[in-house]
Protein backbone atom coordinates (compact mmCIF):
# COMPACT_ATOMS: atom_id res chain seq x y z
CA UNK A 1 0.00 0.00 0.00
CA UNK A 2 1.43 3.15 -0.68
CA UNK A 3 0.46 6.48 0.98
CA UNK A 4 1.57 10.03 -0.58
CA UNK A 5 1.05 13.52 -1.09
CA UNK A 6 -1.04 14.04 -4.18
CA UNK A 7 -0.52 16.29 -7.13
CA UNK A 8 -2.81 19.23 -9.00
CA UNK A 9 -2.14 16.42 -11.90
CA UNK A 10 -4.07 14.20 -10.20
CA UNK A 11 -7.30 16.16 -9.98
CA UNK A 12 -9.45 14.03 -12.21
CA UNK A 13 -8.12 10.73 -10.35
CA UNK A 14 -9.74 12.45 -7.29
CA UNK A 15 -12.85 13.39 -8.91
CA UNK A 16 -13.51 10.00 -9.97
CA UNK A 17 -12.85 8.41 -7.03
CA UNK A 18 -16.03 10.50 -4.88
CA UNK A 19 -18.06 10.41 -8.01
CA UNK A 20 -17.21 6.31 -7.15
CA UNK A 21 -19.12 6.45 -4.02
CA UNK A 22 -22.54 5.28 -2.70
CA UNK A 23 -24.95 7.64 -1.94
CA UNK A 24 -24.66 7.20 1.86
CA UNK A 25 -20.82 7.20 1.55
CA UNK A 26 -21.09 10.45 -0.47
CA UNK A 27 -23.72 12.10 2.81
CA UNK A 28 -21.11 10.29 5.07
CA UNK A 29 -17.99 11.97 3.67
CA UNK A 30 -19.09 15.35 2.68
CA UNK A 31 -22.29 15.25 5.55
CA UNK A 32 -24.50 16.18 2.73
CA UNK A 33 -26.22 14.00 -0.25
CA UNK A 34 -23.99 15.27 -2.67
CA UNK A 35 -24.98 14.91 -6.29
CA UNK A 36 -22.71 14.44 -9.21
CA UNK A 37 -22.40 17.66 -10.25
CA UNK A 38 -21.49 19.07 -6.67
CA UNK A 39 -18.98 16.72 -6.10
CA UNK A 40 -17.16 17.66 -9.40
CA UNK A 41 -17.35 21.15 -8.21
CA UNK A 42 -16.13 20.56 -5.03
CA UNK A 43 -13.07 18.64 -6.67
CA UNK A 44 -12.31 21.38 -9.05
CA UNK A 45 -12.29 23.77 -6.11
CA UNK A 46 -9.37 21.65 -4.21
CA UNK A 47 -6.12 23.44 -3.30
CA UNK A 48 -3.80 20.57 -3.96
CA UNK A 49 -1.10 23.91 -3.21
CA UNK A 50 -2.47 25.03 0.17
CA UNK A 51 -3.80 21.88 1.32
CA UNK A 52 -3.05 18.39 1.38
CA UNK A 53 -5.22 15.67 -0.12
CA UNK A 54 -3.47 11.81 1.04
CA UNK A 55 -4.29 8.98 -1.41
CA UNK A 56 -3.68 5.34 -0.51
CA UNK A 57 -2.76 3.34 -3.82
CA UNK A 58 -3.52 -0.51 -4.26
CA UNK A 59 -1.81 -2.92 -5.70
CA UNK A 60 -3.10 -2.12 -9.10
CA UNK A 61 -2.19 1.51 -8.35
CA UNK A 62 -5.80 2.44 -8.24
CA UNK A 63 -6.97 5.11 -5.60
CA UNK A 64 -8.67 3.54 -2.39
CA UNK A 65 -8.91 5.32 0.10
CA UNK A 66 -8.04 9.55 0.16
CA UNK A 67 -7.80 11.95 3.57
CA UNK A 68 -7.47 15.60 3.48
CA UNK A 69 -5.92 18.38 5.36
CA UNK A 70 -7.44 22.09 4.73
CA UNK A 71 -5.72 24.98 6.65
CA UNK A 72 -7.60 26.97 8.57
CA UNK A 73 -6.08 30.68 10.46
CA UNK A 74 -5.27 28.50 13.49
CA UNK A 75 -6.26 24.91 12.81
CA UNK A 76 -6.83 22.52 10.17
CA UNK A 77 -9.37 20.39 8.89
CA UNK A 78 -9.24 16.82 8.41
CA UNK A 79 -11.72 14.54 6.39
CA UNK A 80 -11.25 10.76 5.42
CA UNK A 81 -12.78 8.48 2.85
CA UNK A 82 -12.25 4.73 1.75
CA UNK A 83 -12.90 3.00 -0.74
CA UNK A 84 -16.07 0.00 0.71
CA UNK A 85 -13.64 -2.92 -0.30
CA UNK A 86 -10.67 -1.74 1.55
CA UNK A 87 -12.68 -1.07 4.97
CA UNK A 88 -11.62 -2.49 8.20
CA UNK A 89 -8.20 -3.35 7.30
CA UNK A 90 -6.47 -0.54 9.01
CA UNK A 91 -6.86 1.83 6.21
CA UNK A 92 -8.40 4.70 7.63
CA UNK A 93 -5.96 4.44 10.46
CA UNK A 94 -3.14 4.73 8.45
CA UNK A 95 -4.53 7.27 7.12
CA UNK A 96 -5.19 9.07 10.20
CA UNK A 97 -1.31 8.31 11.10
CA UNK A 98 0.15 9.80 7.64
CA UNK A 99 -2.18 13.19 7.45
CA UNK A 100 -1.34 13.95 11.97
CA UNK A 101 2.12 13.56 10.66
CA UNK A 102 1.90 15.89 7.71
CA UNK A 103 0.19 18.42 9.91
CA UNK A 104 2.59 18.08 12.71
CA UNK A 105 5.55 18.79 10.62
CA UNK A 106 3.76 21.64 8.83
CA UNK A 107 3.17 23.20 12.06
CA UNK A 108 -0.04 22.58 12.86
CA UNK A 109 -1.10 22.10 16.41
CA UNK A 110 -4.56 21.36 15.97
CA UNK A 111 -6.38 19.49 13.56
CA UNK A 112 -10.37 19.49 14.13
CA UNK A 113 -12.76 16.81 12.11
CA UNK A 114 -16.52 17.01 11.73
CA UNK A 115 -18.32 13.78 10.59
CA UNK A 116 -22.69 12.91 11.06
CA UNK A 117 -23.11 11.06 14.40
CA UNK A 118 -24.21 8.21 12.89
CA UNK A 119 -20.79 7.74 10.63
CA UNK A 120 -19.40 5.22 13.79
CA UNK A 121 -16.09 4.50 11.63
CA UNK A 122 -15.27 7.77 11.73
CA UNK A 123 -16.16 8.16 15.67
CA UNK A 124 -14.00 5.20 16.42
CA UNK A 125 -11.39 6.43 14.07
CA UNK A 126 -11.37 9.77 16.19
CA UNK A 127 -11.23 7.87 19.83
CA UNK A 128 -8.57 5.42 18.53
CA UNK A 129 -6.39 8.57 17.81
CA UNK A 130 -7.18 9.92 21.41
CA UNK A 131 -9.44 12.79 19.78
CA UNK A 132 -11.48 14.83 22.25
CA UNK A 133 -15.08 13.78 20.77
CA UNK A 134 -17.96 15.54 20.95
CA UNK A 135 -21.43 15.18 19.90
CA UNK A 136 -23.87 17.67 19.17
CA UNK A 137 -26.58 16.68 17.75
CA UNK A 138 -27.10 15.27 14.17
CA UNK A 139 -23.42 16.38 13.89
CA UNK A 140 -19.73 15.28 16.19
CA UNK A 141 -17.04 17.11 16.63
CA UNK A 142 -13.57 15.60 17.48
CA UNK A 143 -10.16 17.96 17.92
CA UNK A 144 -6.32 16.80 18.85
CA UNK A 145 -3.59 18.99 19.97
CA UNK A 146 -0.46 18.11 18.02
CA UNK A 147 3.14 18.26 19.53
CA UNK A 148 5.80 19.68 17.39
CA UNK A 149 8.29 17.29 16.04
CA UNK A 150 11.44 16.50 17.03
CA UNK A 151 14.58 16.95 14.14
CA UNK A 152 15.02 13.22 14.32
CA UNK A 153 11.23 13.30 13.45
CA UNK A 154 11.22 15.40 10.95
CA UNK A 155 14.09 13.73 9.10
CA UNK A 156 12.27 10.53 8.66
CA UNK A 157 9.21 11.94 7.54
CA UNK A 158 11.22 13.82 4.85
CA UNK A 159 13.01 9.97 3.99
CA UNK A 160 9.41 8.96 3.91
CA UNK A 161 8.19 11.03 1.54
CA UNK A 162 10.83 11.00 -0.88
CA UNK A 163 10.48 7.50 -0.98
CA UNK A 164 6.64 7.65 -1.22
CA UNK A 165 7.00 9.93 -4.16
CA UNK A 166 10.07 8.16 -6.00
CA UNK A 167 7.73 4.86 -5.98
CA UNK A 168 5.17 7.36 -8.26
CA UNK A 169 7.44 9.02 -10.48
CA UNK A 170 8.97 5.28 -11.09
CA UNK A 171 5.37 4.01 -12.13
CA UNK A 172 5.50 7.31 -14.55
CA UNK A 173 8.61 6.88 -16.21
CA UNK A 174 7.89 3.27 -17.04
CA UNK A 175 4.21 4.37 -17.96
CA UNK A 176 5.89 7.27 -20.48
CA UNK A 177 8.38 4.45 -21.80
CA UNK A 178 5.69 2.08 -22.45
CA UNK A 179 3.61 4.61 -23.95
CA UNK A 180 5.88 5.80 -26.17
CA UNK A 181 7.50 2.39 -27.25
CA UNK A 182 3.71 1.55 -28.15
CA UNK A 183 3.45 4.69 -30.18
CA UNK A 184 6.85 3.69 -31.98
CA UNK A 185 5.56 0.10 -33.22
CA UNK A 186 2.32 1.18 -33.76
CA UNK A 187 4.15 4.48 -36.14
CA UNK A 188 6.36 1.43 -38.25
CA UNK A 189 3.30 -0.55 -38.57
CA UNK A 190 1.48 2.32 -40.14
CA UNK A 191 4.01 3.09 -42.44
CA UNK A 192 5.18 -0.91 -43.43
CA UNK A 193 4.03 -2.19 -46.76
CA UNK A 194 2.23 -5.69 -46.52
CA UNK A 195 4.33 -8.50 -47.40
CA UNK A 196 2.57 -9.75 -50.06
CA UNK A 197 3.32 -6.23 -51.78
CA UNK A 198 7.10 -6.15 -51.03
CA UNK A 199 9.29 -6.30 -54.41
CA UNK A 200 13.15 -8.56 -54.77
Amino acid sequence: MNIRTLTVFERDAVRDFYLSLSADDRRKRFCSALTDVSISNYVCGLDFERHTILGAFGESRELVGLAELALGAKEGELAFSVRPDQRSQGLGTKLMERILQRARMGGIRRVVVMFLSDNTPMRKLATRTGMLVKADGAETYASLELVVPSTAEFNRWFIEEAIAHSEYFSFLGTERRDSLVNHSNSTVSRHRRPADSLTV
